[in-house]
């Protein structure tokens, strides 16, 4: 699983990472992200939702880890990409296009 921690990072930057990181992913393969628990912190984990294609993922989790280091966890499952038809037909049919 790839983890990304975003607490004290430039967030623009961490956000670049994620989305080239989620790109680079296997289908099934998961993705940690962790932020702080401010507004701010919540509004980053609303745009690596934003970022990442919805029809690309599946959100397996979102929540809240309390203790002496609270954070908010999201755990992110890369999908099978939806696969290329190709057009088939008779040859004749192709040429007169």
């Amino acid at each position: 699983m790839l983890t990304f921690d975003l607490r004290e990072t430039l967030i623009p930057f961490s956000l670049l990472q994620v989305a080239n990181a989620f790109r680079q992913m296997t289908p099934g393969e998961e993705m940690e992200i962790c932020a702080g628990v401010t507004r701010i912190d919540a509004a980053i984990l609303k745009d690596v939702l934003l970022i990442l294609p919805q029809t690309d993922y599946d959100l397996l989790s979102i929540e809240n880890r309390l203790g002496e280091d609270p954070f908010m966890r999201l755990i992110l499952r890369k999908k099978q990409s939806p696969k290329t038809h190709q057009q088939q037909g008779d040859s004749s049919c192709q040429q007169s296009i």
